[in-house]
């Protein structure tokens, strides 16, 4: 699972890049966020920039402690969900 650090009180993107195994061609239709606290509480969700093969989401986690970023994309006619975590001190 890929990580990333936040200070509290930070805004910030955090980008993804989705490649694929098999080498093809294939287009990104639609990504969307969930952040989720360690308690397993939704915190923030919403809509994300995508560009090509990159996914775009903007957090702001509101107290310290570990998240679950989840992004959830749709290539094709599956939908597919990377799962980020997000430490906050």
């Amino acid at each position: 699972m890929l990580k990333t650090k936040f200070d509290i009180g930070e805004e910030r993107h955090v980008q993804i890049e989705i490649t694929s195994e098999a080498g093809g061609e294939f287009k990104i239709w639609m990504a969307k966020f969930e952040l989720w606290t360690e308690d397993e509480a939704l915190e923030m969700e919403g809509e994300c920039i995508v560009d090509e093969h990159v996914i775009d989401a903007y957090i702001r986690p509101l107290t310290a402690g570990m998240y679950i970023l989840k992004y959830i994309y749709l290539i094709g006619d599956e939908t597919w969900i990377e799962p980020v975590r997000v430490v906050v001190s």
